[in-house]
């Protein structure tokens, strides 16, 4: 039989390990991080994961914020809605998190957003790029880092301006975020007077895209637009090459399609695409290079994704509005985090008042042989996020 030990010495010493544990907590930050652990878009977890441990790290270093630690509480899901708000309820409600970040989609920010303020928690966006999240599915405690449609395809109408391509196909996943962004980029071709031929939709999941590129490869217009993500991106690529589809076209544009954690899978089946992207390695700026030089160091020579740079910045962002408040109370740093200007690894960044959307620069890069003979990218054009920040949408109503 167990024995139970009772008395006055074991009440003090189960009193002090309760305090003990109440001052770690007052002493910490807890940030939720949700990480997609299956399908497409897993093997982007380890990225985020080092760059979340990264900017925690470094910021704890400088003294934390507002004389606090920050402490990461990683969650992992399955990437579906239900999934991603019972990590994020257990993220707040069991470990305490005042912010939710992580690789949430379009799919599922929706319903996260709809859940803080009954969790009476802050999120930073970081992945999900539809426009309603900071339109008309605007919310006062939810923020986004990233970038959203709107500015991807001002900055890629931007370099059209100046590269004229009249006809275009595009291929895109089936899915909301492809089918948005198919839909935004065949206005922009029409509002510049061209003309939109094939546009195809692949499920996510797409293992074989033969008949897709064979189709394709029939009759191509002047340009192909392609949404794909993830290991879908590195199957089409690969197909693709095999046909010469890409050299069909006088120019193809990648969203979100050559991004750093494929390139080295695709290799030069990805030579000459544009990619839009919000950070590459070799962006000038004392952040941007100490961010990969400090990432290099610490994951053995890596180079950064520029999906890491998000994260990155959004930890730095999540800080800054802390300092600002001095406070961990949720409208005290929401308040903070509201119309919060900062330079970040991304450069300068500016979260909007009205919407919460933050105003940070967009890079056109095109993917080349490099010094080494690897394919990768090459800086085009460095678009301002004043420049590219579309008006406040007048359904957003906080």
């Amino acid at each position: 039989m167990r024995k139970i030990l009772r008395g006055p010495g074991v009440s003090a010493l189960i009193a002090t390990m309760a305090m003990l544990g109440a001052a770690h907590a007052d002493d910490t930050i807890k940030i939720g991080a949700l990480l997609i652990d299956s399908g497409p878009l897993a093997g982007l977890k380890e990225s985020q994961t080092k760059a979340i441990n990264l900017a925690i790290e470094e910021i704890n270093a400088a003294g934390g914020a507002a004389g606090k630690k920050l402490e990461p509480v990683f969650i992992t899901y399955a990437g579906t809605p239900d999934a991603a708000v019972d990590g994020a309820t257990r993220a707040v409600q069991k470990d305490g998190a005042l912010f939710l970040t992580g690789m949430d989609t379009s799919a599922v920010s929706p319903a996260l957003s709809a859940k803080l303020a009954s969790l009476n928690a802050l999120m930073v966006e970081v992945y999900a790029q539809a426009d309603p999240l900071t339109g008309k599915a605007c919310n006062p405690n939810y923020f986004r880092a990233n970038v959203n449609d709107s500015m991807l395809m001002n900055a890629v109408g931007d370099f059209l301006k100046d590269n004229p391509i009249k006809s275009w196909d595009i291929i895109a996943v089936d899915y909301s975020s492809g089918r948005d962004a198919a839909k935004k980029f065949e206005a922009l071709v029409k509002s510049q007077g061209g003309t939109v031929g094939k546009t195809l939709f692949a499920p996510f999941g797409t293992a074989d895209f033969g008949a897709k590129i064979s189709d394709l490869g029939s009759n191509p217009s002047e340009g192909l637009y392609v949404t794909i993500f993830g290991s879908d991106a590195i199957n089409l690529a690969k197909q693709q090459a095999q046909f010469g589809l890409f050299s069909k076209y006088k120019m193809v544009i990648g969203n979100s399609f050559v991004i750093p954690q494929v390139l080295p899978a695709m290799g030069d089946s990805a030579l000459g695409v544009y990619q839009t992207l919000g950070f590459v390695p070799g962006e000038k700026g004392a952040q941007a290079e100490a961010f990969v030089e400090a990432y290099k160091k610490k994951y053995n020579g890596e180079l950064p994704a520029y999906t890491s740079a998000d994260q990155y910045a959004a930890i730095q962002l999540m800080a800054a509005a802390i300092n600002k408040a001095n406070s961990t109370d949720v409208a005290a740093v929401r308040a903070a985090m509201t119309g919060l200007k900062a330079d970040t690894v991304l450069g300068p960044a500016e979260v909007r008042t009205a919407d919460h959307q933050t105003a940070r620069p967009i890079l056109m890069n095109q993917i080349v042989k490099g010094p080494d003979g690897k394919a990768t990218y090459e800086i085009k054009k460095v678009f301002p996020g004043s420049e590219v920040i579309a008006p406040v949408d007048s359904a957003c109503k906080m």
